[in-house]
């Protein structure tokens, strides 16, 4: 018979390294930038933004594709 039972793990000393965040710019053209862990913007999710506008997603709608990635 199989044990149902998960062990306890103490996650208290789990790190997850920050690789990324997402950076609200103020500007219409370009409203986010996912940067990496050393501020510098990560060129091909810019593209995707991009494009994403040019399609005519709302600017509100590429914060949670920036989230997204994120995780």
């Amino acid at each position: 018979m199989m044990n149902d039972r998960v062990p306890e793990r103490d996650l208290s000393r789990l790190t997850i390294p920050r690789w990324g965040r997402l950076v609200e710019t103020g500007d219409r053209y370009e409203p986010y930038r996912l940067v990496d862990a050393d501020g510098a913007a990560v060129a091909p999710v810019a593209v995707f933004f991009q494009e994403l506008l040019a399609a005519g997603k709302a600017a509100v709608t590429v914060r949670p594709y920036g989230m997204g990635l994120l995780r």
